[in-house]
């Protein structure tokens, strides 16, 4: 099977720890590989086979409380990122 490359900007930003988990939560979801997560630019890649594999994705983002950019959020459905770190924890280099 062809498998599709993805390319998710995400509106929150993220720490290397939050980075890990959503690695880690979108990699349990079938047919899903090759998932690299980089905070500074707030996005995420991942190869899938079948566009329902992508809509699992992006259900998973929202509740990760990572939407995807462009994503129009209402109040009382925003989920905030289940980390409070807002993207500050970089290492410098």
């Amino acid at each position: 099977m062809k498998k599709n490359l993805a390319r998710i900007d995400v509106q929150q930003p993220f720490c290397h720890n939050c980075a890990e988990v959503i690695q880690n939560e979108l990699t349990s979801i079938d047919d899903i590989s090759n998932v690299r997560t980089y905070p500074m630019d707030s996005l995420v890649v991942f190869h899938f086979i079948r566009a329902n594999e992508l809509s699992n994705v992006l259900n998973k983002l929202m509740e990760l409380g990572h939407p995807p950019q462009g994503d129009v959020i209402q109040k009382e459905n925003y989920v905030p990122p289940l980390c409070n770190c807002r993207g500050i924890e970089y290492s410098a280099a």
